[in-house]
């Protein structure tokens, strides 16, 4: 049966935010004087805010007003706290010409006025167009230190602290909340996603045990994703489930971090799995996948092979706590397939 759908890991606390007030220049000595005195600018409380970045220092003045997002965790946070996004990544569906919707499906409509940038080429004149006070790239996957630079002279840059994908989705939850003022409102959807994931874990008790694989398909081999250093990974294991051991015990280092390059000649190993969820970068590499030999002849094909679409396969790369509700939907088909131990 074939189904169309789509962690926490200890890791090192967020750079020290460094939050300052502003001070009147010079002291007044009477009443008239100070009646005399420029009104302080509010920033905002809270602000001004400093990062660590993975480029440097960055400092946020005052609380955003126009917030430009380049990775879509970066704009599924941003819009979830209630910001005014002037600048979106467009989704893959409509980059690839698969679909017209350049929104993803998890976040609310975007204002008409919204300016759409291709995330795998960022557009610094278009970024800039929008005049944004504050630039989001903690998930920016294209950007490099030349990028940050040309960025940087628009506004400020938030990006990781230290390596694309290093942080928890915890984490990277409180690290936008600290830049747009809304650590409260990141606290809230931290605590949204734990509640989907702990009603999910209650209403299929099948995960707590149960074995996975999540790969994707390219030519002659399947990258699959079995180790925690995979943020994907920790997010499947967060539910409750375990890479399927037969896989995980192959070693080998894989074609990205946490993961293990497998032949298609080794897919009768996928058979113990509880489910095989899988994606691709093209409906020509699914389609050698799915009519390989080898591949078609493993019973756990009919049984539970689950496809994932493209944007679920997008989330899952980076699961951001503000898409977690919607992204266990999309997987929930599968997840039911998983047999009871």
């Amino acid at each position: 049966m074939s189904l169309s759908l789509a962690h926490r890991r200890a890791l090192p606390a967020l750079a020290t935010i460094v939050a300052g007030s502003l001070l009147l220049a010079g002291c007044a000595s009477g009443q008239d004087e100070a009646a005399a005195q420029p009104a302080a600018v509010d920033a905002g409380a809270g602000f001004p805010v400093t990062l660590e970045n993975a480029y440097g220092e960055v400092t946020i003045p005052a609380k955003p007003e126009r917030v430009a997002t380049l990775g879509y965790a970066d704009v599924a946070l941003a819009s979830a706290l209630g910001a005014n996004v002037v600048v979106a990544p467009e989704s893959f569906t409509s980059i690839s010409g698969s679909g017209s919707e350049k929104n993803l499906p998890y976040i609310d409509a975007l204002p008409d006025s919204t300016v759409w940038v291709n995330p795998m080429g960022v557009n610094v004149e278009q970024v800039a167009s929008a005049k944004p006070d504050v630039i989001l790239a903690t998930a920016a996957f294209t950007l490099d230190e030349k990028l940050y630079k040309q960025l940087s002279d628009i506004a400020p840059v938030v990006t990781y602290s230290e390596a694309l994908y290093g942080e928890t989705g915890e984490d990277s939850a409180l690290r936008i909340g600290e830049a747009l003022g809304e650590t409260d409102g990141a606290e809230a959807l931290i605590e949204q996603a734990d509640t989907a994931i702990a009603e999910l874990q209650k209403e299929l008790p099948n995960l707590d045990g149960g074995t996975f694989l999540y790969g994707q398909a390219r030519d002659g081999v399947v990258v699959m994703l079995v180790e925690e250093a995979n943020v994907t990974a920790q997010f499947m294991q967060r539910l409750g489930l375990v890479s399927l051991p037969a896989v995980t015990a192959l070693g080998g280092k894989g074609s990205v971090p946490g993961a293990i390059d497998v032949s298609v000649e080794q897919a009768p190993l996928f058979n113990d799995a509880g489910v095989l969820f899988m994606t691709y970068q093209s409906d020509a590499l699914q389609e050698k996948f799915e009519t390989d030999p080898i591949v078609s002849a493993q019973p756990i094909m009919s049984e539970r092979y689950v496809p994932v679409g493209l944007e679920a396969a997008t989330a899952l790369q980076d699961p951001n706590v503000a898409s977690v509700p919607w992204l266990l939907s999309e997987l929930r088909p599968g997840l039911e397939l998983i047999p009871a131990k």
